[in-house]
């Protein structure tokens, strides 16, 4: 087993790189789709916030500032992660659009749906992205591997002087 800084903080750079990828991929591939919009998804909302995506896709206006905050969050996210520039606030905006996404369609199926793609009783892909991005941001890859190093080192210069 690895006992060093370095060889622990290396798998989990390796996974912010990958986990920044998917959400920068899911930014731009909704960004170049065209006619791409949060409305649909919204719409057949099924979870304990659907009241609050119903009215949200009544008001064009709302609609069209979720259509892009959506996509500038995943693309944001994604090369934050990717970089390891503010790699905290990147993961902390990810959490917070899977936890919508989450509670857009909960996978709290009957024991029916238990093979059906999507429906894993609790867990899905999105809770599972959220406990990365958690690891990530607790551990910090970033310090050692990304821009949060040079961050972090010109602020330990300063807080030793």
């Amino acid at each position: 087993m690895e006992t060093n800084k370095n060889g622990r903080i290396l798998p989990l750079f390796i996974l912010r790189i990958a986990v920044g990828w998917l959400f920068l991929h899911e930014g731009l591939y909704k960004l170049f789709t065209p006619g791409w919009t949060a409305q649909y998804y919204l719409a057949q909302s099924e979870g304990p916030l659907q009241g609050l995506f119903q009215w949200m896709i009544s008001n064009e206006v709302i609609t069209e500032i979720a259509n892009y905050g959506v996509v500038i969050l995943l693309i944001a996210t994604g090369l934050l992660l990717m970089t390891g520039f503010l790699e905290r606030v990147a993961s902390a905006a990810g959490m917070v659009l899977l936890v919508f996404f989450y509670l857009s369609y909960p996978p709290f199926g009957e024991i029916s749906d238990v093979m059906a793609e999507g429906n894993y009783l609790i867990v899905d892909k999105n809770m599972i992205m959220f406990l990365v991005l958690w690891v990530i941001w607790k551990m910090r890859p970033g310090k050692q591997w990304g821009l949060d190093r040079l961050m972090h080192g010109a602020w330990g210069k300063e807080q030793r002087a």
